[in-house]
């Protein structure tokens, strides 16, 4: 321990009466729950996952648990986030009039995993050979567009936490 007046110059918080946390030096931590469930909304609400068996669409969320935050130590930016998603889609086979209905399923989309090494399971609610055909289908070619949104929330996160940090950054200085 250095003796008074001999520290690290870094530290100076117990020299300032506001005990401001300059350069994010110290532990900082932001909730970025709400935005990412917006953010999720806005991304795969109402995409289309076509393919060429025909169209989908994911016309709901019907869960969306989890949880993000960004976090800031030393200057170094931490992105943490965890969510299980339901998605409810309906599509069309070509040539065909019956609109199909199913639910895709992503129980662990987290900083823990890459977009490539997602478990998503894709479920129909119909036993009929064109709901097989949509399912195989969504499994082959629409979980590439899928994928290419969830990668996208993933940016938009980290993004949006450099470019808060820049900010503040260059406030203080």
């Amino acid at each position: 321990m250095a003796k008074w007046g001999e520290g690290d110059p870094r530290w100076i918080v117990e020299e300032r009466p506001d005990a401001t946390n300059v350069n994010n030096w110290h532990w900082t931590e932001k909730n970025a729950q709400v935005w990412s469930k917006e953010k999720l909304q806005d991304l795969l609400l109402n995409s289309k996952l076509n393919t060429n068996v025909g169209e989908c669409e994911i016309t709901e969320i019907e869960k969306c648990n989890g949880d993000a935050s960004a976090s800031n130590r030393k200057a170094k930016i931490i992105v943490f986030y965890e969510w299980e998603l339901i998605l409810k889609y309906k599509g069309k086979v070509f040539g065909v009039d019956k609109e199909l209905t199913g639910s895709i399923e992503i129980p662990n989309l987290s900083d823990e995993n890459s977009v490539e090494d997602l478990d998503i399971q894709f479920k129909s609610n119909g036993t009929s050979p064109e709901d097989c055909k949509m399912k195989e289908a969504l499994r082959h070619e629409g979980v590439r567009a899928l994928k290419t949104q969830l990668q996208m929330y993933i940016n938009a996160l980290q993004e949006g936490v450099y470019r808060i940090n820049l900010t503040i950054v260059n406030i203080l200085k």
